[in-house]
C-alpha cells in the first residue's frame, strides 16, 4: 500500500512512517481514537520507528 502524498522514491523508513501515520489518521477520522490519543500514539510510534531503523542498521 502506498500512502497518499509519499513519493515512490522516499526512503523505506519514511514510507513506513507515512503508512503508520495514515493508519493512525484513519483511526482518528473515524472516531476510533480521539485527537489526544492520536497525537500521543503518533509521537511515540514515529520515534520508535526511527529507533528501530537505527537498530536494524547496526545489527545488519
Amino acid at each position: 500500500m502506498m500512502a497518499w502524498g509519499i513519493s515512490e522514491n522516499a526512503a523505506p523508513k519514511e514510507k513506513l512512517k507515512s503508512e503508520m501515520g495514515d493508519y493512525l489518521g484513519g483511526l482518528n477520522s473515524t472516531g476510533k481514537i480521539d485527537y489526544e490519543t492520536y497525537s500521543n500514539i503518533y509521537d511515540f510510534t514515529m520515534g520508535m520507528l526511527d529507533r528501530m531503523y537505527e537498530l536494524g542498521k547496526k545489527e545488519s
